[in-house]
């Protein structure tokens, strides 16, 4: 098959896994699933399913078996609307590339308050070092004035 093929039919099933979530599942294990992204096999047989929960260890666990108990419910739900010779086998895999996202906002967030600290803090012991280096700096050109004539 081709690659537009290919990724139509990701698209696809994207499209419908998302909506079965959003509308259809009775499961609460299941609602804050994410779907990242969908890359199907040359044959269509195979979809995996790369998915994202932000959420401990623990919750990830449970979403994974939630999600693997629910891959022939999904794919029968699937059939009528995909229409497709072979309707692939669902495999479900996590993608911690939300995780990562929400840490490094969180890192960048913590940053930002320790530089609103530091600036509050400091604010007039700068300006006082600055008009210390200006009386310095004017110091040694007179000097150097001096030698040149």
């Amino acid at each position: 098959m081709g690659k537009k093929y290919m990724g139509r039919v990701s698209q696809m099933i994207r499209r419908k896994l998302t909506q079965l979530f959003i509308e259809e599942s009775n499961d609460p294990r299941l609602e804050n699933v994410t779907i990242t992204d969908v890359v199907v096999n040359r044959d269509t047989t195979r979809a995996q399913i790369f998915y994202s929960i932000i959420g401990t260890a623990e919750d990830i666990a449970v979403t994974q078996t939630a999600l693997d108990g629910a891959a022939g419910w999904l794919r029968s739900e699937m059939a009528p609307t995909l229409r497709l010779r072979n309707l692939p086998q669902l495999v479900f895999t996590y993608d911690p590339s939300l995780a990562h996202g929400a840490r490094i906002e969180e890192l960048l967030h913590e940053l930002r308050v320790e530089g609103a600290n530091l600036d509050a803090d400091d604010g007039d012991d700068d300006a006082d070092a600055a008009e210390g280096d200006d009386d310095d700096f004017l110091d040694d050109d007179v000097d150097d004035d001096d030698d040149d004539v």
